[in-house]
């Protein structure tokens, strides 16, 4: 996966319909109702990003543009000129993702259901299971790409309780590991939660340091 692009959602609660009997066995196919609380037209997310442990403003805006039967289209804004180490990580990305004045502004794709999320970020364009909230411990969703490369996502931990601190609330949450061919990336983790998505991300770069952010929700 071009891990920049991960960071421009700093990923997301962000496809594909419920598949047949055959196919059930498959990581990366995905059924449920398209219908959630987190993917309606004009819903937008905000982020709380961290260069290390300090909080950087990026004036991020972040809309859901549409709703194709689940395939979700949002618009990501944002400004990082103050953030030298963010650009840094974006400036890896094989395409351009800013606009004329620097800026980001990127249109990107997920697929949104009650059992999951799929992203497409990717060489090929393929959906892949960034997760499926039914996940047990050990869990893997891997994508073989045209290269013959391979990316793999990895439940590490499931909380039954609402133990994770997420705006006023404490919520339960599935801990996923991403593995980076990304020179200068270590790993990314993600939390995600059964009703709000994706709502935490984590960048972990090779020479120790650490870009993270909280991932709010519409709802939240």
């Amino acid at each position: 996966m071009k891990a920049g692009k991960f960071f421009v959602l700093l990923t997301f609660g962000f496809f594909f319909l419920a598949c047949d009997k055959e196919e059930s066995n498959d990581p990366n196919s995905l059924g449920g109702d398209v219908n959630t609380e987190i993917s309606n037209v004009g819903d937008q997310f905000g982020l709380g990003v961290k260069v290390g442990d300090e909080y950087v403003n990026l004036n991020d805006q972040i809309v859901v543009k549409s709703n194709n039967n689940g395939l979700v289209t949002m618009n990501v804004k944002a400004n990082v000129s103050q953030s030298p180490k963010i650009k840094q990580l974006l400036d890896k990305i094989p395409i351009d993702v800013y606009d004329n004045q620097g800026n980001i502004d990127i249109d990107v794709q997920f697929k949104v259901t009650t059992q999951g999320i799929q992203d497409f970020l990717n060489k090929d364009q393929k959906p892949h299971t960034l997760v499926k909230y039914d996940a047990k411990v050990g869990d893997q969703y891997k994508l073989t790409k045209s290269d013959g490369k391979s990316i793999t996502r990895t439940v590490t931990a499931r909380s039954d309780v609402d133990d994770f601190p997420y705006g006023f609330w404490y919520i339960k949450t599935i801990t996923l590991e991403q593995d980076s061919r990304i020179p200068g990336i270590q790993k990314f983790v993600y939390r995600a939660n059964h009703k709000f998505g994706i709502v935490y991300a984590e960048v972990f770069l090779e020479d120790g340091s650490k870009v993270s952010s909280y991932i709010y929700a519409p709802n939240y």
